[in-house]
């Protein structure tokens, strides 16, 4: 990057800040908040004198209405107003080694055990005649074990969703 340019990035307490480095990580915003806002302003002088009571309602209902799409719309993410930045092969090459560099850096103590004994499927089994030599199990448990699978499968295969509604509903964000 080459320059100076501000980001916004995103504080734990929920304050913006500018930074000043240029650098994107993953505390910068992907998108400006003050761009995603709407606004939409009712004032009870539009419906009347006479409706003024059921007008301040609808105004307090609108206002709250209002505040929820403001919350909304700065919590969601437009994905087709970001710029799609692919990846170069020499910035890929360079994030690998940059990578490996970090990890490099980091004392074997700090690196989770990623082998847990539990989760083997081979491992090593004390006194394996005791095992090989104990009784097989029953030939009922044995077909009860292989029914209950197939009731299983079947029902799974049966499993359906019906399409009530949409999914992602639009909510007037222009």
């Amino acid at each position: 990057h080459g320059g100076s340019r501000p980001n916004l990035t995103f504080q734990p307490n929920n304050i913006t800040s500018m930074e000043i480095d240029g650098e994107v990580n993953e505390r910068t915003r992907l998108i400006d908040p003050v761009s995603n806002v709407y606004q939409t302003n009712a004032s009870s002088s539009e419906y009347g004198n006479h409706y003024s009571s059921s007008a301040t309602k609808k105004s307090d209902e609108q206002t709250a209405l209002n505040r929820i799409l403001q919350q909304t719309a700065s919590n969601i993410i437009d994905v087709g107003a970001l710029e799609c930045h692919t990846l170069e092969q020499h910035e890929y090459i360079e994030r690998v080694r940059t990578y490996n560099q970090r990890l490099n850096m980091v004392p074997p103590q700090k690196i989770p055990n990623r082998v847990h004994p539990e989760a083997q499927l081979l491992c090593d089994v004390p006194a394996v005649e005791r095992i090989l030599s104990a009784q097989p199990i029953l030939l009922a448990d044995f077909n009860l074990m292989i029914s209950s699978t197939q009731k299983v499968v079947a029902a799974l295969s049966h499993i359906k969703v019906d399409h009530k509604e949409d999914l992602v509903v639009p909510f007037g964000i222009p």
